[in-house]
C-alpha cells in the first residue's frame, strides 16, 4: 500500500556504499514516524527527528520497549526486489535530459519491508519468496538477513532475474514513479509444504505469486493460522486468495475496485465499500484502509457500522520525500500488535507511530 510519506536523512551505509538512510515521519494510513524498512530503520535506534538543524530522540524508551521478542513466528510470502530510487527536482517531459539530485540503492518489495521492519521490532520473521541468482538477489538475502529476517526459505533459480524497480521521485510535487521489471518466474503450489509454516503464528502474504500463496494459505487455516492480506490492486487469482484470509489491509482505492467488481453498483464512501468486502467474505474479520493525511480506517465483522480510526500523525509537510513503502511499515506495526493478541486499535496507533 501506498501513501505519502516524510522523510528524513542521516549517513548509512549498503554493502560499503554510502547512502542516506531514511527516518519516516508518515505511516500509510496516518502520515506518521514509521520505518523506511530497508532504507535502514530508525528502530535500530530511538526515534530520530529534526528541528532546526538539530536531532532530537524523544520516544527511545517508547521504541525500546516494543522490541520484546514474540515467540510466534510471522511468516509473510510475497514480493521483494532491489528499488533504484532517483531524485529529481521535477518530473522530466517526454524525450528529456535531467540530472538526478540524489541517488540511492534500497532493497524493497510489499511483503520484504514489511518482514524487515517487523524483525526491527524484535519479531523473527520468516521470508518466503523467489529470486535470482545474480547479485541483485545477494543484495536482497543479505539486506533481509541483516534486519533478522529468516531466509531459509528464500527459493533461488538462475533461470528468472530478481526484480528490481527503478523509483524517480519527484521533490516538486513529493510524488515517485515506479518503472518495475518482475521476475519470469514465480513461486508454484507445488513449492509449499507445511515446514514453511513450522513455528508459524501468523501468515502475511502480499497477493504476489498468488497461486503459491493460495496453497500456502490454505495450509494456514487448516491448522488454525491468522492470514492477513495486503490488496492494493486486483490480480489474477486474487479472488480465490481472499476467501482465505483473516484481514486485510488495502489502500483507498482496492474496496472500491473489489465493491463495483462484486456487487455492480458505485459505492459511495470508503467505509460503505469496506463493509461490502467485509460482508462478501463471511472469514474476514476486519478490513483496514489506509485514508492517506486523514489516517487509517477500520470496519470490524463484531460491529460494522462503527468504524475504528486512527488519526494522521503530524508532520512538517516540507519533508515529504516520496511515498514507498509507508504501507508496508504500517502493516508491520500492526501485525507486531495482532500477533501478540492486542487489540485492533492497538495496532492502528503502532502502524500510524
Amino acid at each position: 500500500m501506498d501513501t505519502p510519506m516524510a522523510a528524513l536523512s542521516r549517513p548509512g551505509t549498503f554493502y560499503g556504499v554510502k547512502l542516506g538512510v531514511r527516518v519516516l515521519c508518515a505511516a500509510a494510513s496516518a502520515l506518521a514516524i514509521t520505518v523506511m524498512v530497508w532504507r535502514g530503520s530508525m528502530l535500530a535506534s530511538p526515534l530520530t527527528r529534526k528541528t532546526n538543524g538539530m536531532v532530537r530522540r524523544p520516544m527511545g524508551g517508547t521504541l525500546r520497549k516494543l522490541r520484546t521478542a514474540v515467540k510466534s513466528r510471522v511468516v509473510g510470502l510475497g514480493s521483494c526486489g532491489v528499488d533504484f530510487l532517483a531524485q529529481v527536482s521535477e518530473y522530466p517531459s517526454p524525450d528529456d535530459k535531467i540530472r538526478t539530485t540524489d541517488f540511492q540503492v534500497f532493497g524493497g518489495g510489499n511483503a520484504a519491508n514489511t518482514l524487515c521492519a517487523l524483525g526491527k521490532l524484535g519479531v523473527r520473521p520468516r521470508l518466503i519468496t523467489k529470486i535470482g541468482t545474480d547479485s541483485n538477489g545477494d543484495l536482497i538475502v543479505n539486506e533481509a538477513e541483516n534486519s533478522n529476517v529468516d531466509c531459509t526459505f528464500v527459493l533461488r533459480s538462475s533461470e528468472t532475474p530478481s526484480p528490481f524497480t527503478y523509483v524517480i521521485v519527484d521533490q516538486q510535487t513529493s510524488t515517485r514513479t515506479c518503472i518495475h521489471t518482475p521476475a519470469t518466474e514465480e513461486l508454484t503450489p507445488q513449492e509449499m509444504h507445511e515446514g514453511m509454516l513450522e513455528g508459524c503464528g501468523w501468515l502475511h502474504l502480499d497477493g504476489r505469486h498468488t497461486e503459491a500463496a493460495i496453497t500456502l494459505a490454505q495450509m494456514a487455516n487448516e491448522k488454525g493460522i491468522p492470514v492477513s492480506l495486503d490488496a492494493e490492486k486486483d490480480r489474477p487469482f486474487l479472488d480465490e486468495l481472499i476467501t482465505k484470509a483473516d484481514y486485510l489491509f488495502t489502500n483507498s482505492k482496492y474496496p472500491f475496485i473489489y465493491a463495483e467488481k462484486h456487487q455492480g453498483q458505485e459505492q459511495k464512501s470508503t467505509e460503505d465499500a469496506m463493509r461490502t468486502v467485509l460482508e462478501s467474505l463471511p472469514r474476514l474479520k476486519a478490513v483496514v484502509t489506509t485514508m492517506g493525511a486523514e489516517g487509517s480506517v477500520a470496519v470490524m465483522r463484531e460491529d460494522t457500522q462503527n468504524a475504528l480510526r486512527c488519526p494522521a500523525w503530524p508532520i512538517d509537510s516540507k519533508t515529504i520525500a516520496d511515498s514507498t513503502g509507508a504501507g508496508d511499515a504500517f502493516i508491520a506495526g500492526c501485525l507486531h500488535c495482532l500477533s501478540r493478541q492486542k487489540d485492533l486499535q492497538d495496532a492502528m496507533s503502532l502502524g500510524s507511530f
